[in-house]
């Protein structure tokens, strides 16, 4: 191993340098305004090489040492930041230096990313003042909508039209789950703001 990756791993792994690819897309979306952009400019900054990224597994069955790797360039895609098994982070003076812009606003963001021991979504969260509540019950599942944010990631990488509610709705009940039309809506609206 060379002496400079070895720094890189040695040095940056566990410094709070780290920014979650959630905050850093959703200060991107902000910027540019359109959801579809910020995923290819984070994206193709990764797979170009100006921004370093890091995943971490979130399973607790991997060593706290062991659980934490810079993603190659080539494994910069959409799908691959979509995975379920892990947090993704980009180093924040590198993303700063490259959108100069984004350098004040990401500030007073910075205490509110998430703990090290948290998973990241892949996608942006809303932030509201008050938590949102939910239907008493049985907990819903969930996957819908990690499945909603992947096709929607890759039609926009494909330049394929936004689709409707009703047609992400119908695709990710058969994937994995059955959200109904208006819980599509809400959440389309999230990632596509």
């Amino acid at each position: 191993m060379s002496k400079r990756r070895k720094k890189v791993e040695q040095l940056l792994l566990d410094s709070p340098n780290w920014m979650p690819v959630a905050e850093a897309f959703r200060l991107l979306n902000g910027l540019l305004g359109n959801h579809y952009l910020a995923v290819k400019d984070l994206t193709d900054a990764v797979a170009d090489k100006r921004l370093p990224c890091m995943r971490r597994l979130i399973a607790s069955e991997v060593a706290p040492d062991q659980d934490r790797k810079i993603v190659p360039p080539a494994d910069a895609t959409p799908v691959y930041f979509g995975r379920e098994d892990s947090a993704f982070f980009v180093w924040r003076p590198k993303f700063e230096k490259i959108w100069p812009a984004l350098a004040a606003s990401a500030a007073p963001h910075a205490a509110s990313s998430a703990r090290d021991d948290e998973p990241t979504p892949a996608t942006t969260a809303s932030i509201d003042d008050k938590p949102q509540r939910r239907r008493p019950g049985p907990q819903p599942e969930l996957r819908w909508r990690t499945a909603l944010a992947r096709e929607l990631i890759r039609r926009a990488r494909a330049g394929e039209p936004e689709p409707t509610a009703e047609q992400m709705c119908e695709l990710v009940q058969e994937k994995s789950g059955k959200p109904d039309v208006r819980t599509v809506q809400k959440e389309m609206k999230n990632l596509l703001s």
